[in-house]
């Protein structure tokens, strides 16, 4: 063999070697929902001194309450708030009434309809001079960004714009999310500044399947899957690892569109047949940060409140370690810790004005 046709197939090797490594260096944005939704930022600064990393993104929701209140607090005070602590905000805005037992069960049609135009353009327009920075004009070198996912979960069974329960059908869901889309571009509010995020259940919670209510390409930045490991907290529920929570969605959703894929809720319960295991939880924790690599997904935010059950890494009511900051001790999981603490994780550049890259912040 002649040096010339050895060194060529030792290329070739080396290249068959290295496509696997290649396939699993997907580098993911790194989120949380803590700090109650901007409100509370010292606790999720306890957080990442504890993790000695900056998340990228800091998820909160936000209702449709029609008050110059409600658009004060979120637009100046928790997004900046967010924001000023160098984090991109994403939002989940759901369109809940003032009183969310008072939304009208065809919230989507009213939207779609014009109904609710006086709202969401005064909305907008906040949006926008949060987009805009500190010096309040558009498209200079102190803009901000977000992310926004609107009406989640529209595939269960439990919010009034999802079909299952309300009196809409997916394609007034298509027609509402169309029209508020538009209505955002037509004030100039381009990809750079916001992305939007089409974000489903895990699993389908009634007769609709998730993809009767895509958008399209031309209305969607991302994709999204909310999915929990409810344990055995549920007479429904049973241990589910990451594959079983998201597989068949996210396979479904490769089907329909090629846009990043994001898991916009995760966490999991430490309830199992034998009782509440700490260690059955740490293993998940670890397998869930493993499958985000493994299956090129561009963001991730660990839902860390203990709401339902024991969802929470870091300060709520069990850990396998403590963290004590500022006189406050935190119950923590160190496999948190350890799965993020690499550089394999998008984190937020403090150096850059606008925090992570065009790139980054579409998911390429």
């Amino acid at each position: 063999m002649s040096a010339k046709t050895y060194f060529f197939c030792l290329t070739i090797a080396l290249t068959i070697y290295l496509l696997p490594l290649q396939a699993t260096t997907n580098k993911p944005l790194l989120g949380v929902y803590y700090g109650n939704n901007g409100w509370e930022m010292d606790r999720l600064q306890a957080m990442e001194k504890w993790q000695g990393k900056q998340h990228t993104t800091i998820a909160l929701f936000a209702n449709w309450c029609d008050s110059t209140t409600a658009l004060d607090n979120l637009f100046g005070q928790q997004l900046v708030e967010i924001w000023g602590d160098r984090h991109v905000p994403s939002i989940t805005w759901e369109p809940f009434s003032c009183n969310a037992s008072a939304t009208p069960s065809d919230i989507e049609v009213k939207i779609a309809n014009g109904d609710f135009d006086s709202y969401i353009n005064r909305w907008a327009d906040r949006m926008k001079t949060f987009l805009s920075g500190a010096d309040g004009i558009y498209n200079t070198q102190d803009d901000r960004r977000a992310y926004i996912r609107l009406a989640h979960e529209m595939n269960g069974n439990w919010y009034p714009w999802s079909a299952a329960q309300g009196t809409n059908r997916p394609t007034d869901y298509i027609r509402m999310w169309r029209y508020v889309k538009s209505l955002f571009s037509n004030k100039g509010m381009e990809r750079t500044h916001l992305q939007w995020v089409w974000c489903v259940n895990a699993t389908d919670v009634g007769n609709y399947k998730a993809e009767l209510f895509y958008p399209g390409d031309n209305y969607v930045d991302w994709v999204g899957i909310d999915g929990y490991n409810w344990g055995q907290t549920q007479t429904w529920s049973q241990w589910q690892d990451p594959a079983q929570v998201f597989g068949n969605m996210l396979h479904r959703l490769h089907r329909i569109t090629s846009k990043p894929v994001a898991i916009g809720e995760v966490a999991t319960t430490t309830s199992t047949t034998a009782g509440n295991q700490i260690a059955a939880k740490s293993q998940w924790i670890t397998n869930i940060f493993k499958y985000t690599h493994s299956h090129n997904i561009k963001a991730i935010a660990w839902f860390n409140q203990d709401k339902e059950t024991d969802w929470a890494v870091f300060g709520g009511d069990r850990g396998d370690s403590t963290f004590v900051n500022n006189g406050k001790t935190y119950k923590t999981y160190s496999v948190y810790k350890l799965a993020i603490r690499d550089r394999s994780w998008i984190s937020a550049n403090t150096k850059n004005p606008r925090l992570i890259t065009d790139a980054e912040f579409a998911g390429l």
